[in-house]
């Protein structure tokens, strides 16, 4: 791959802006095969409350460059809550070309004299300097001296900068952080309130103007196909919202599918009880009214037998259970500590408060508000200890399950959404920082009478 060449655009974006999005066109015109660009946490683990959430700041960053071609967004910085040193992406990135360090012209300034903030200020800077590759933007009337340019330095003048922290200023007193900032992204800072000095909701509401959809069914179901009819005329390459057709587990795949295109998600039921879907929606989508309910995901960590570590998503729950005849012998701890040191039984689960009607309800757990900020921890068929119950933890807890068995004869295989990941020694499972979706309900729809519903057993028919 060292015929490609891969731009590594690093900042805060928050929010992302149009200058940004030039800088990406810019440089993929001017000959980078790909352009990642990575949102960077606090340094030396500092706060800034100026900012936006992690999970904001991800989505915020999706929206303003996912329909680039040849461009992509790494939240790892905002996933792990660390900022990863730039003299490391050469590795990280190195399977995918040759990488170029993307920075603002007054990153080079002294560098003659050793004293630039690349030399003087990152970590490994010197060696960076002399064996690494620089983007340098500049504007066009104001470039660099070239005595402060390190050995290898590939200069790109682009107009139009506007400092962050001056859009986030300017909605905090009130304004809008439009044109500045991709149309996408202004609209995202005023679901959230981002910005504004208030606390960011997880229940807002959405006007759909212009729907255009993207469209999940569940085609081998006819009652489907017949509503999917309906509304094909709504398909468009560029959607604003994502409708999906059948019962919980189609939105669940579709999620896990689409949730990075930070789209609501707009469901139809055409299954049973669908949780997660609206009953009814009207031919014309226009000008619909929706309730908007920010939903977490779960990031899972898993460790095979060999040692070999993986991480996946899960929408509704996380599961480990047993892999043979005989009962699975567990060891669970929160947040570092260990809380159960052996749990006998078939498995332990972890569920979202979406996930908490599902198989979370079979294991005896009972269904949570879909805004409560919890994390359900059920078990399946426990032995030991004895009269164990559901519990509820904060959604900042961290969960870690791990086999106690070292003979072989007690495997465990874990579950993501009720896919296989395979056998695993470990899970580690916690509300993820970047990955979240957004559920759409028509105003009609009423959440607790749902949920209230879902407790008690249907009426039999006469």
């Amino acid at each position: 791959m060292a015929d490609r060449k891969v731009a590594v655009f690093t900042g805060s974006f928050d929010p992302p802006t149009a200058y940004h999005r030039t800088v990406a066109r810019l440089l993929r015109d001017r000959g980078f095969d790909e352009v990642i660009v990575r949102p960077t946490a606090p340094r030396n683990g500092s706060t800034d409350g100026e900012h936006a959430a992690p999970v904001h700041r991800a989505a915020m960053a999706d929206l303003a460059f996912r329909d680039l071609p040849g461009v992509s967004v790494d939240p790892g910085d905002l996933d792990e809550g660390c900022c990863l040193d730039d003299h490391r992406f050469d590795d990280l990135y190195a399977a995918r070309g040759e990488v170029w360090h993307v920075v603002a012209a007054e990153f080079l300034a002294g560098g003659r004299a050793g004293k630039s903030l690349v030399q003087s200020r990152w970590d490994g800077g010197e060696e960076l300097w002399r064996s690494g590759r620089f983007a340098v933007l500049h504007p066009a009337a104001a470039p660099p001296d070239p005595r402060d340019l390190p050995p290898v330095a590939q200069l790109l003048p682009v107009e139009g900068h506007v400092p962050t922290a001056d859009i986030r200023v300017r909605v905090f007193e009130g304004g809008e952080a439009a044109p500045d900032v991709p149309a996408a992204v202004a609209e995202y800072i005023k679901r959230y309130r981002l910005f504004s000095g208030m606390p960011s909701p997880r229940e807002t509401s959405l006007t759909l103007h212009d729907p255009r959809l993207m469209i999940v069914a569940d085609e081998a179901n006819p009652k489907v196909r017949d509503l999917a009819k309906r509304f094909r005329r709504l398909e468009h390459p560029e959607p604003n919202a994502i409708l999906v057709l059948g019962g919980d587990g189609t939105m669940l795949a579709a999620i896990r599918k689409h949730w990075q295109q930070r789209l609501p998600f707009l469901g139809l039921n055409a299954g049973t009880l669908g949780f997660l879907m609206n009953e009814e929606l009207p031919d014309s989508l226009e000008g619909l009214q929706l309730v908007v309910y920010r939903m977490p995901m779960l990031r899972v960590d898993t460790t095979a037998a060999d040692g070999t570590t993986a991480r996946g998503l899960a929408y509704g729950d996380a599961w480990v259970e047993r892999d043979s005849g005989q009962a699975a012998w567990l060891r669970m701890d929160v947040d570092g500590r260990i809380q159960v040191p052996k749990v006998v039984g078939d498995g332990l689960l972890v569920a979202t408060p979406s996930g908490s009607s599902a198989y979370a309800r079979a294991m005896g757990a009972t269904p949570v508000p879909l805004t409560a900020p919890v994390l359900t921890l059920a078990g399946s068929n426990i032995f030991r200890p004895r009269f164990w119950k559901p519990v509820a933890l904060p959604e900042t807890a961290v969960v870690r399950i791990s086999n106690l068995d070292t003979s072989g004869k007690r495997p465990v295989r874990a579950f993501l959404d009720g896919h296989l990941v395979g056998p695993v020694k470990a899970m580690e499972v916690r509300v993820s920082s970047v990955a979240a979706a957004e559920l759409a309900f028509t105003p009609q729809f009423d959440l607790s009478a749902r949920l209230l519903r879902s407790l008690f057993p249907p009426s039999e028919e006469a």
